[in-house]
């Protein structure tokens, strides 16, 4: 006798949960143990009842997709994972395809290619649907970039990532260095080191990258380097 996959569900639609139901119900050896309808649900479901696969939204309130797998993953890293998806902005878009999941699916293709997915993944193969491949290739300059800019970041020390952030805010060096407790010649200093770490050359390229990175610089913020 085959061992049933279980799987848990987490959208915050119910007409999409609805729609993938009855097709993921008549694929052998699955079932089907849970449903969640945002990142927090879907996180505490996922340690509650151990499911092996876990088809996920990436936009979704409270916590989004990215988040709950990153988290799912550090727990239960042998955990598979399906993200099904409309097109979501880049930068989520990217921090997706960073987490290197099992599968990745377009909605609007979902209800024709969630079975092949599914058995792809539960033989121990990776599945990414052909509109998604397309749209990586098609977006793919601007990936890269947010890639580069990420790994600029990671250059940043701790003070000098509060400095950017405050920068982001529009914060003047007077302001910066009064909030921090610090010299302005001090602020100075880290904002010519920051410019050379990321690139840029100047306040007005510095003061563009800081707010148009704005969710690269609050992703670093909230990790243990701050």
């Amino acid at each position: 006798m085959c061992n049933t996959n279980s799987i848990l569900l987490v959208d915050d639609h119910p007409i999409v949960r609805s729609a993938l139901i009855p097709i993921i119900d008549v694929i052998p050896n699955t079932q089907i143990i849970g449903q969640a309808e945002d990142g927090e649900d879907g996180y505490q479901k996922a340690i509650s009842l151990s499911p092996q696969l876990i088809i996920a939204d990436i936009e979704m309130p409270k916590m989004n997709g990215v988040d709950m797998v990153k988290k799912i993953k550090s727990i239960a890293p042998n955990t598979k994972v399906i993200f099904i998806t409309s097109h979501s902005d880049l930068f989520t878009f990217e921090e997706a395809l960073s987490l290197d999941v099992d599968g990745y699916i377009f909605k609007e293709n979902a209800m024709k290619e969630i079975r092949s997915c599914i058995d792809a993944v539960l033989q121990n193969e990776k599945f990414t649907c052909e509109k998604f491949k397309q749209f990586i290739q098609i977006n793919q300059k601007k990936i890269d970039r947010i890639r580069k800019n990420k790994l600029l970041v990671t250059q940043l020390t701790k003070t000098e990532l509060e400095v950017l952030g405050l920068i982001s805010k529009g914060k003047s060096s007077p302001q910066i260095a009064d909030q921090l407790f610090k010299s302005i010649k001090t602020i100075e200093n880290h904002r010519y080191n920051i410019c050379k770490k990321l690139e840029v050359t100047g306040n007005n390229q510095l003061l563009t990258f800081a707010v148009k990175q704005r969710k690269i610089l609050a992703e670093f913020m909230e990790t243990d380097k701050i």
